[in-house]
This record gives C-alpha cells, structure tokens and sequence, in this order.
C-alpha cells in the first residue's frame, strides 16, 4: 500500500494548488495600489485597497458557506434520525401485531381445548377432571363450612 504523498492524484493536486497560490499572488501583488469607496450598510469607506475588499468578500463567502453546510448537515441528520426513528415505530408496529396474532392463536387453541375437555367423552366419564381433584384437595382452604 503507497502512502498518500506518493499518490500521483494527489501530486496533482500539490501542483494544482501551487499554481493557484501562484496566480493569486501576482493579482494581489498587480493590484495593491488601487484603492475604492466602499458602502457598507450606509457608511462610506473611501481609499481601501481593491485587494482588501476582494478578501474580505471572499473570508464572507467562505464564511457563510460555511454557516450553508452546518445547516444543511443538521438538517439532513435531523431528517435520518427522523427516518430511523419512523422505521423502528414500524418495526415495532409489525412485531407487535405479530404478538396480538399469536396471542389470539393461543387463546383460540385455549378455547377449543377447554371446549374438548367440557364434552364429556366416553373414556373422560368415569375419571374426574384436574380442576374437580384440584377443588377437592383445596376446598377446605376455599369453603370454611367444610
């Protein structure tokens, strides 16, 4: 694996950014001498240095561009939260109707189980059920005048 300044893009980009550097001097050093009147919110600057206005317009730039992403990146975390947390009420929507299902399920098993063992048949006649030993066993805990 190479490191990343022996990366051709990124000498590239050294170069680039070079160059840029370069211009940008032989402009400021073109242009010290002129000088311009500047309004700004109604107060009157005369005799500032062209250079310093184009500065300070691009450090403004920069600077509300800057101000633009932190929104921006707030907004779209603001909306993935918001989207995670839509997605776990479904899920959760979801896991609880499968509950209520299995839960209706196991009461019908309940009821048809209680339905069999309430008809009588031919070999349940003559052995008592669990809850009629059950209540024989405790009634004396249940019925005092026992």
């Amino acid at each position: 694996m190479r490191g990343k300044i022996d990366d051709p893009d990124c000498m590239v980009r050294i170069v680039v950014s070079m160059l840029l550097l370069v211009v940008l001097a032989v402009l400021v050093s073109f242009n010290l001498g002129f000088t311009t009147s500047v309004s700004l919110f109604g107060a009157r600057f005369d005799q500032v240095p062209v250079m310093a206005v184009a500065l300070l317009s691009f450090a403004t730039g920069v600077l509300y561009s800057l101000f633009l992403y932190i929104g921006r990146f707030l907004h779209t975390r603001k909306r993935e939260n918001l989207a995670r947390r839509d997605k776990e009420i479904s899920e959760r929507e979801r896991k609880l109707a499968e509950r209520e299902s299995e839960a209706s399920h196991a009461a019908e098993t309940a009821a048809e189980t209680e339905a069999a063992d309430a008809s009588p048949g031919p070999e349940s006649a003559d052995k008592p059920s669990p809850a009629s030993t059950w209540r024989a066993r405790f009634s004396r805990f249940f019925n005092p005048d026992r």
